[in-house]
């Protein structure tokens, strides 16, 4: 009490402060919580329960002394305050920021015992002024500049799941893009609503890439190329229906990203939205995670970074890809059949290319464009076989995902009136 009435005195001298801020050492000391506080936080402890005992299970046997969680009472604190004012009647809740899902922030913070998961967000120059460095320790500058941490999107649905709320779409921040047209029919009214594209409306500058998944600013310049790629902007969005009852409405015909390891899509090859290292353990056939361990060789561990970077970010490229196909083209030239007639033949291959990379190379490169479009193509010319409906890429994973969506079930995307490339 005493050094929280000094800082606030301190406030009104503020060339003083930054003085005592530079002369004092700021120490974290681990304490035991109080009763009180275990009790405020006994609803996270069992809300997450059997994902704790899946880390624990993960890193006792690698000799890990303890994991690390970071606890955000605030989350379910603003998941209250959404209820409150939806009160009883029925409505939506759409939060977006940085974060991810509760087991892949728990991954982060095991494996790096130096960070805590608090960051201080950018600050401008002017405000650190004869300050110490903020940067390399976050509790030195208390009180002067902010703090910041990923957000559990896992545990914010939980918290809203006590409430009454369910979840209808997670993912990456372009889930909230439709660029085909959709037709919705709400009780006896048709609607025919129009698609929007970021891209179509603008020019792929830095922050119209980062948009769409492609992470310019972990570029191979400015960080490691792959580095947290995991925590980038997602989307949650959560309906509290008049009654439980009541089908939820297809609001975003996007493909969900999952928030719990176990409800993964069984299509994925691997888990593009959790820790490389912790993923591949877990898909190792050793079920012993020191026996997979050992089995990772130096080959293996330099290319997992990349391969799950690449893979998070063209899982988003497939969905986007399909949903202009879909808003250029129409659906009716994606079924299996004229997928299967595209792929055989190169006089309609190569004008569909050129118009793609027209579209899309400016964000993802030419390389990527080709490579992603081929492997959707071919997922579906063999949608509904049952022997090719196995294990692949996130990629082709999404992409068929996204058409069976828009085209099939419930099937409501249709050509866009608006005219998204130049005629050839």
């Amino acid at each position: 009490q005493v050094y929280q009435q000094l800082r606030h005195q301190l406030r009104e001298a503020p060339d003083v402060e930054v003085l005592f801020l530079a002369r004092v050492h700021t120490k974290q000391v681990p304490v035991s919580l109080s009763q009180q506080r275990c009790d405020d936080l006994s609803w996270w402890l069992v809300t997450h329960q059997d994902r704790i005992h899946r880390l624990l299970d993960l890193y006792r046997p690698l000799g890990y002394p303890a994991i690390q969680l970071l606890v955000r009472p605030g989350e379910r604190n603003f998941v209250e305050l959404a209820d409150c004012l939806v009160g009883p009647n029925s409505g939506y809740m759409l939060s977006i920021d940085y974060g991810a899902s509760f087991e892949a922030l728990g991954h982060s913070l095991s494996v790096d015992p130096l960070s805590d998961g608090i960051f201080i967000p950018p600050v401008p120059q002017e405000l650190l002024q004869d300050l110490p460095d903020c940067y390399t320790y976050w509790p030195i500058c208390a009180g002067r500049v902010d703090w910041t941490t990923f957000v559990d999107f896992t545990n914010v649905a939980a918290a809203g799941e006590q409430l009454g709320w369910r979840t209808l779409t997670y993912g990456p921040q372009s889930v909230l893009e439709h660029i085909s047209r959709r037709n919705v029919t709400m009780g006896d009214s048709f609607y025919s609503v129009p698609g929007y594209g970021v891209l179509t409306k603008s020019w792929a500058s830095r922050h119209v890439q980062n948009w769409y998944g492609r992470e310019t600013l972990a570029s191979s310049a400015e960080t490691s190329g792959w580095e947290q790629r995991w925590t980038s902007f997602k989307a949650l969005l959560m309906e509290k229906p008049k009654k439980p009852s009541n089908p939820k409405p297809n609001i975003l015909v996007s493909p969900s990203w999952h928030l719990d390891a176990l409800a993964a899509d069984q299509c994925w090859s691997l888990d593009a939205t959790s820790l490389p290292l912790a993923d591949w353990i877990q898909k190792q056939p050793a079920q012993d995670p020191r026996e997979a361990m050992s089995h990772l060789t130096e080959t293996i561990s330099d290319r997992l970074g990349r391969e799950y970077s690449d893979a998070y970010e063209e899982a988003q490229l497939a969905v986007r890809m399909v949903d202009w196909l879909v808003a250029a083209e129409g659906c009716q030239n994606f079924r299996p059949a004229a997928a299967a007639a595209l792929l055989a033949s190169d006089s309609l291959w190569l004008p569909l290319r050129r118009r793609l990379l027209r579209a899309w190379e400016p964000v993802w490169g030419a390389e990527a464009v080709e490579r992603i479009a081929l492997a959707v193509l071919r997922r579906l010319a063999d949608l509904g076989d049952v022997e090719q409906s196995g294990q692949a890429s996130p990629a082709e994973c999404s992409g068929r995902q996204a058409y069976v969506q828009l085209c099939l079930s419930p099937g409501d995307g249709v050509r866009s009136k608006e005219r998204l490339y130049m005629p050839e």
